[in-house]
C-alpha cells in the first residue's frame, strides 16, 4: 500500500467511504476512524501530518502521534485544530528519542524511525467523520533529483500579492498564508480570499507565529474543498517542482538567503509561490510576497540561485493536487 512520492514517502488516508481515488499518495478505503498505524517503512527521522477538511463548527480536534523507533514511544501531541483557532506544541518524552516541534515530529540523537500511529482526539463536539484525508511525509527516501535538462517554458497567472500591502501590523510575518492565499484565489478563480482572515486561521497560538506549515496547508484545503487534496513535503529536487507545475498548479516553498534579487535577505527561511520556469533564461518564475506592492512580487530568479535557497530548507513544498 506504499508508494514512492516526490521527497520521500507520502501515505494518504481517506477518512470517509468514497472510492474516489487519489491522484498522489495511497488511499486506504476505510470507514471513518479515529486511529492510523503503518509499519516497516523505510528508516525515516522527520514525519510532518496533514490534514484536510472543513473546520469543525465547534470543538476541537487533536492530533497525537507515535513513532516506532526500538519500540513505540508515547503519544505525544502534534497539533490541536479547531472552532476557536489551532496550536501546535513542543512534546517530548524521556522514554523515547521523539519530539513534536511546530510542524514536524522529530528522532533525535540519529536515531530512525520505521513506523507510525497518528491518532484523532475530538473535543467539544468536534465530529472526526468531518475530516476528509490525512497525509503523512517522513522522508525515509532523501535521493535527490537532477535539474531538468530539457524542458518547455510555463507561466501560471497567479496574481500578485504582497504582505507588505496588507494593513496589519504582523504582516512582516505573513510570508508563509499571503503565499498560501495568492494559490487558493488561483485555484478557485477568485480575489475573494481575504489575507488577513486567511492569516489569521493560521495563526499558531503556541508559537505565535503565521508561519506554522502545516496549517497553512489545513486553512487553504479549508477554502478549496473536496476537490482538493494539500499536504506538505520535501521535495526530490526541482523536476518534482516542474512536474506540478506541468499539471497547472503553483506550488508554496520554503527558501532562505541569500538570494540574489530578492527584497530582503531571507535568513530565518521565507515562503514565495513558485509558478513557473523559463528555461532559456533558467529563471524560476515567481510571486515573492516580500515586495512592497503586489506589482513588484512578480519575479524570476536564476535557478542555480533559487536550488541554493530551497536546498537550505531542505526543499520543503506545499503542495495542490486536483483529484
Amino acid at each position: 500500500m506504499i508508494q514512492r512520492a516526490i521527497g520521500g514517502i507520502l501515505l494518504a488516508l481517506c477518512l470517509s467511504c468514497s472510492k474516489t481515488p487519489l491522484k498522489s499518495g495511497v488511499m486506504h478505503l476505510t470507514p471513518v476512524t479515529s486511529t492510523w498505524k503503518e509499519t516497516h517503512l523505510a528508516p525515516f527521522d522527520e514525519l510532518m501530518l496533514s490534514w484536510n477538511g472543513p473546520r469543525p463548527s465547534k470543538g476541537t480536534y487533536l492530533f497525537y502521534v507515535s513513532l516506532k523507533t526500538n519500540g513505540w514511544s508515547p503519544w505525544l501531541l502534534y497539533a490541536s485544530w479547531g472552532s476557536e483557532g489551532q496550536s501546535s506544541f513542543l512534546s517530548t518524552t524521556p522514554l523515547a528519542p521523539v519530539r513534536c516541534y511546530q510542524d514536524t515530529v522529530q528522532v533525535l540523537g540519529g536515531n530512525k524511525a520505521t513506523g507510525f500511529q497518528i491518532k484523532i482526539v475530538s473535543e467539544g463536539g468536534a465530529a472526526v467523520d468531518q475530516l476528509r484525508e490525512l497525509h503523512v511525509y517522513c522522508n525515509g527516501d532523501r535521493t535527490q533529483e537532477s535539474t531538468l535538462s530539457d524542458s518547455e517554458p510555463i507561466s501560471i497567472p497567479v496574481n500578485g500579492l504582497s504582505q507588505m500591502a496588507i494593513d496589519h501590523i504582523r504582516r512582516k510575518g505573513f510570508c508563509s498564508p499571503t503565499s498560501t492565499a495568492a494559490v487558493v484565489r488561483y485555484l478557485l478563480h477568485t480575489n475573494a480570499i481575504d489575507p488577513i482572515s486567511f492569516a489569521e486561521h493560521c495563526w499558531d497560538s503556541g508559537f505565535d507565529i503565521f508561519g506554522n506549515w502545516v496549517f497553512s496547508v489545513a486553512q487553504a484545503a479549508v477554502e478549496l474543498g473536496p476537490e482538493w487534496s494539500c499536504w506538505v513535503e520535501r521535495a526530490r529536487g526541482f523536476d518534482s517542482l516542474y512536474e506540478r507545475l506541468q499539471q497547472g498548479t503553483p506550488v508554496v516553498v520554503s527558501i532562505q538567503g541569500p538570494l540574489s534579487g530578492g527584497a530582503q535577505p531571507y535568513q530565518n527561511g521565507h515562503l514565495v509561490v513558485v509558478r513557473g520556469f523559463d528555461p532559456v533564461q533558467q529563471k524560476i518564475l515567481c510571486m515573492d510576497p516580500a515586495f512592497l506592492s503586489d506589482e513588484e512580487t512578480l519575479v524570476s530568479y536564476d535557478l542555480a540561485d533559487f536550488l541554493q535557497a530551497w536546498n537550505r530548507r531542505d526543499r520543503l513544498a506545499y503542495v495542490f493536487i486536483k483529484k
